[in-house]
């Protein structure tokens, strides 16, 4: 039987999730149901896939043709509680951008992105579909001989 208590934890750090957005939102006066209403359906949903681990594990153990050998509800609640960890710690660095300046000093997740990084991107020219030349049937081979597989 998948332990209760993990499932409560799990609950918990939902309800601090849901407590530091509202604390956030009234913080910024941006209260809108509409984010709120989409929170808690993700709340839901997650409790939704609770409820399924918890099922499946207790048909384990009553149907012998089902074997499972991982615990199903403490990686999903595993998973739940950390992604609620990063959620309260981003609703908290917007309440007092302090916490993201201590925050910063970890590696991993800085508040705001490094200025030294730079991405180039390539740029190409097209070449208008009257001037493109149809290659003939050597240079086709030749084009697929060249590729590798990744």
């Amino acid at each position: 039987m998948p332990n209760m208590e993990i499932v409560v934890i799990t609950c918990a750090f939902m309800i601090a999730d849901i407590t530091t957005g509202l604390i956030k939102a009234w913080h910024h006066h941006d209260i809108k149901s509409r984010a709120m209403r989409e929170g808690l359906f993700h709340k839901l949903a997650f409790i939704a896939v609770i409820a399924l681990a918890y099922g499946v594990e207790v048909a384990a153990l009553h149907i012998p043709q089902i074997t499972i050998d991982v615990p199903l509800v403490t990686g999903i609640c595993a998973f739940i509680v950390l992604t609620e960890i990063v959620s309260i710690l981003e609703n908290l660095c917007a309440i007092n951008p302090q916490i993201a300046k201590v925050l910063d000093r970890f590696p991993g997740h800085p508040a705001e992105p490094d200025p030294t990084i730079r991405v180039e991107t390539e740029t190409t020219t097209e070449t208008p579909a009257s001037d493109a030349k149809e290659p003939d049937s050597a240079t086709k081979h030749a084009d697929l001989s060249d590729m590798t597989l990744q």
